[in-house]
């Protein structure tokens, strides 16, 4: 990836192709095709969920989320994180509907485009919960408390800033693996934690037939690091 930041634009290149953002600094660049390989998801899938929600049904209050051409689109480091909530939320059985009205409804209530991103959500399967200021408040349009907790997976793999409750980095192997996305590092492209070594780096050389231990020499970096950035990249090659 080549980069060059303007003064209220930023010029990028990926797979030969130049792209224009308007991202801010420190809000990361990822195209259609990075939402799905760090997700897991297909291709097609991000797109359809892209255009019909997040540029259409999501953009009536706050515009679209979405910058570029059709065939190279482009998100935040927030779209990326709301991404991560809805596809676990459709996984336990919630309608995209449904979805819709709680995503609608927070972004009003907390004032955001990415209330997803912004609060630590919940489900039993029947009811979408957010976890905002201490307290846990069901969506059934009465705020009321809820006693009842369970806390998805995937919110171990998010650090959240605790002042305010907005997503900070995202750990795609887990928060005790190495390798993490986060949007000041690299536009949020895979590093290795502690560095601003992209975890490409390291296994374009494992692929080169590069020893772990000489990568580990190389860039200073321990086994665990090295072995972390091989898995992670090994995965989304899969």
């Amino acid at each position: 990836m080549w980069i060059e930041t303007k003064s209220n634009f930023t010029v990028f290149k990926r797979s030969n192709k130049i792209f224009v953002s308007t991202a801010e600094l420190g809000g990361g660049i990822f195209l259609v095709k990075d939402v799905a390989d760090i997700l897991g998801l297909k291709l097609s899938k991000v797109r359809r969920w892209l255009k019909e929600f997040w540029d259409n049904r999501f953009a009536t209050q706050f515009g679209k989320y979405s910058w570029g051409d059709d065939d190279n689109l482009a998100v935040n480091f927030y779209t990326l994180i709301e991404f991560i909530a809805f596809a676990k939320l459709r996984e336990h059985g919630i309608s995209a509907q449904r979805i819709q009205k709680f995503h609608c409804k927070l972004a009003t209530q907390l004032n955001t485009p990415y209330p997803f991103a912004k609060t630590k959500l919940l489900t039993d399967k029947k009811d979408v919960w957010f976890e905002y200021y201490n307290e846990v408040v069901k969506l059934d349009g009465k705020n009321q408390i809820a006693l009842k907790k369970i806390l998805l997976p995937y919110l171990h793999k998010i650090e959240y800033d605790e002042v305010n409750s907005i997503a900070l980095r995202y750990y795609p192997l887990g928060k005790t693996h190495k390798v993490v996305i986060d949007p000041d590092h690299q536009f949020g492209q895979p590093t290795i934690v502690g560095t601003n070594i992209k975890a490409t780096v390291i296994f374009s050389l494992y692929k080169g037939k590069e020893s772990r231990q000489n990568i580990c020499h190389l860039y200073n970096l321990s086994k665990k690091q090295v072995d972390d950035a091989i898995s992670y990249c090994k995965k989304i090659a899969a």
